[in-house]
């Protein structure tokens, strides 16, 4: 008997809408008792709407349905920055399993005794339609977790080991995989060289649209719940097709909590005329990116700006809208405890600071989280350098004046530039370790510390009495 199957992820609170695809789900359902999968592939949190929201509409949808089973791996921002967020997450899973939830993820470790954490299920083998199905989960490591003592393994040795010991039976495998496409393809194969038949992966992580893998049965649903998938499974995956948002319809059960607090919070209130195309590239310089980078360079009053290009989640298109609303900026600028601060950087500082940045841009599969966007006065030349498989800077220019000769080495080394940059990327994270030690003086405004999502809605406020051309240019980096 098949059993069907919707799959969704990456919601990061956009709570309109992952209760338009629940109520999608609901919409298919409601007149069945066959039991059901619900499969969500984490990041359920980090985003503009409450919390709360997005898990009072998983309880809901569970209510309403109680034949689902509903089945949410852990992603990297579930973790949170803040042990209240850590403690949140702790309390949101047993709130869900309070309510027959299940929150899964196998490599979550502690990280001093390597034991599996406690709080969160490994897997869980159900009996739906005359099939029993392992679920499980995992999760990319980053320092979310780190923060609060966890750990996560690599996915591969974490399922070998989980397989070669369950002794209960099981006829099917579904593995929710919140890594980027790569480590799916990479989990299925290993998994295949020892033996072991993966029926379906589900991804998440991936904010670009990913092509659904139909010889491996990998799909990955558009972040932000913007698409939901929908299959069915009995001896194989079929039926497979993939729902966007504008094909379903809302149920007031889930819609009207999130009215009331668009309406109490005034997030689709407008705000300011939409004046500059901002589009956005997480690997690849981009006039979003710049705008904010040159905006920190006038603030800031230094030579170069730039800043860490996972900061940015969504672009500012002229063609979305004609006005800008709070909830566009803060969809645009996911970072809101960041504060800018100035620098003094040598040119043989700034050549390691752009290999870092260009660490994993041979790697095309899958986005570079150390990429930099930068102000429009730099221009970046680099190289894939087959021989020692690293990316070579080959040229450093600030306003057109180059900073190195032609073995690759600064002209000057010692040569400085004052330079705007994020807190975040200060302190070394994203493996930017020559910032860590750097001097660093705090740039304020009105004796406070200036946040960098909150200099980002001033400087969009004040665009349309600033400029008159729509588009922003974008630094340049030149790949040979």
């Amino acid at each position: 008997m098949e059993t069907t199957i919707y799959a969704l992820t990456d919601s990061h609170q956009e709570c309109r809408n992952l209760s338009m695809l629940l109520s999608g789900i609901y919409n298919f359902e409601h007149n069945n008792t066959t039991p059901f999968l619900i499969l969500d592939c984490g990041d359920l949190f980090k985003g503009i709407y409450d919390k709360e929201l997005s898990v009072n509409a998983y309880l809901k949808i569970k209510e309403l349905l109680p034949q689902a089973e509903i089945f949410i791996t852990l992603g990297n921002n579930d973790f949170g920055f803040k042990k209240t967020d850590f403690e949140y997450l702790k309390e949101t899973i047993k709130k869900f399993e309070k309510a027959g939830i299940n929150v899964i993820c196998a490599n979550l470790t502690d990280e001093k005794t390597g034991k599996n954490l406690d709080f969160v299920q490994k897997y869980k083998i159900i009996d739906i339609n005359n099939q029993k199905i392992l679920i499980t989960g995992f999760c990319l490591n980053n320092s979310c977790a780190k923060k609060f003592k966890c750990e996560l393994t690599p996915p591969e040795p974490c399922f070998k080991n989980l397989i070669e010991n369950i002794n209960e039976k099981y006829n099917k495998i579904i593995v929710l995989n919140h890594h980027w496409y790569s480590y799916s393809k990479s989990l299925y194969n290993f998994a295949k060289q020892n033996g072991i038949s993966i029926d379906l992966i589900i991804g998440g992580h991936e904010h670009s649209p990913i092509q659904p893998d139909y010889e491996n049965n990998i799909f990955y649903p558009l972040s932000f719940a913007r698409t939901m998938y929908k299959m069915t499974l009995d001896k194989t995956i079929e039926n497979i097709m993939q729902i966007p948002l504008e094909k379903l319809k809302f149920i007031s059960e889930l819609e009207q909590p999130v009215i009331e607090y668009e309406e109490k919070t005034n997030l689709k209130k407008p705000i300011a005329r939409r004046i500059l195309n901002l589009t956005k590239r997480y690997s690849d310089p981009c006039p979003l990116g710049t705008f904010i980078s040159d905006t920190m360079k006038k603030i800031g009053n230094t030579d170069i700006a730039f800043h860490s290009t996972g900061f940015t989640m969504y672009p500012l298109k002229l063609e979305d809208s004609k006005i800008i609303t709070p909830y566009d900026l803060k969809q645009v600028m996911c970072e809101s405890s960041s504060v800018i601060e100035k620098i003094e950087i040598t040119t043989k500082q700034l050549k390691k600071v752009f290999e870092n940045a260009a660490t994993f841009r041979p790697q095309k599969d899958r986005g570079n989280s150390r990429f930099l966007q930068c102000s429009q006065n730099l221009t970046i030349t680099g190289k894939y350098n087959n021989t020692t498989r690293q990316y070579e800077i080959i040229q450093i220019a600030i306003n057109g004046e180059n900073l190195l000769d032609k073995s690759h080495n600064p002209i000057n080394s010692e040569r400085k530039f004052t330079c705007t940059i994020d807190h975040y990327i200060g302190t070394g994270e994203q493996g930017f370790e020559i910032l860590k030690d750097i001097p660093k003086t705090k740039i304020l405004e009105n004796g406070q510390e200036i946040r960098i999502n909150e200099m980002f809605y001033k400087a969009i406020q004040q665009a349309p009495d600033e400029f008159s051309n729509p588009d922003y240019p974008s630094f340049q980096w030149i790949d040979l």
